[in-house]
């Protein structure tokens, strides 16, 4: 094979230095945008958030079952005061209930107390159903047995009437809380159509005792 021509060698030397040089460097790449990057981090943000809204949530309930449970706990004298005075009694919601209000001031505070112990105890009743997963109505069926059991001699509670779905208001009478004999009470003063009923059979044993008097 021939030589090649003396221009031909020096061209050719020219692209051999330039493909060595060409070696030695990595090619710039741009890999640039013409906007500058955004990073969505919204789904980060809102689990996040979420998770703390379920802590913080959790945390407030706590504080407000505590809370709730103080202010029984620092109200319990002035309520059973008002028990010791039968202006109040344990109604069948498991609330209490004002039997004799009092005029002026005081009649105001009786109300604003029960008020108040009633408020705390819905909520904890309605902590209680929703931890429990039970109907409200059967938190409150057991809390009114409960207070109906702790209840002192002589204090006002409700028990079930004779039909359905009614009730009375008796004072309860030498139960203890495991006799057994919740449902001993004396007749209220208030007429309840069963007054009548006992004093007539009261009149009735009366006459027979003097009939058989004066028999013998």
């Amino acid at each position: 094979m021939g030589e090649y021509p003396h221009n031909v060698k020096v061209g050719l030397l020219i692209v051999a230095a330039v493909a060595c040089v060409s070696c030695g460097r990595p090619f710039d790449v741009n890999v640039g945008t013409d906007e500058p990057i955004q990073v969505d981090v919204s789904m980060e943000v809102h689990v996040y958030q979420h998770g703390d809204q379920n802590a913080a949530v959790v945390k407030a309930k706590q504080e407000d079952f505590q809370t709730v449970m103080e202010r029984r706990r620092n109200r319990m004298e002035e309520v059973q005061k008002l028990k010791n005075n039968r202006l109040v009694g344990e109604d069948s919601q498991a609330l209490l209930s004002v039997r004799s209000l009092p005029a002026g001031e005081y009649g105001m505070y009786v109300k604003k107390t029960v008020d108040e112990e009633n408020q705390d105890r819905n909520f904890l009743m309605k902590a209680e159903a929703a931890e429990k997963g039970i109907a409200l109505g059967e938190v409150k069926k057991i809390h009114w047995q409960h207070w109906q059991r702790k209840s002192f001699p002589g204090e006002w509670i409700q028990l079930e009437g004779a039909e359905a779905g009614t009730y009375r208001w008796v004072k309860k009478t030498g139960a203890s809380e495991d006799s057994g004999d919740d449902n001993k009470a004396e007749k209220s003063a208030e007429p309840h159509g069963n007054k009548g009923a006992a004093e007539k059979a009261g009149g009735q044993k009366r006459r027979q005792k003097k009939g058989k008097a004066q028999g013998e």
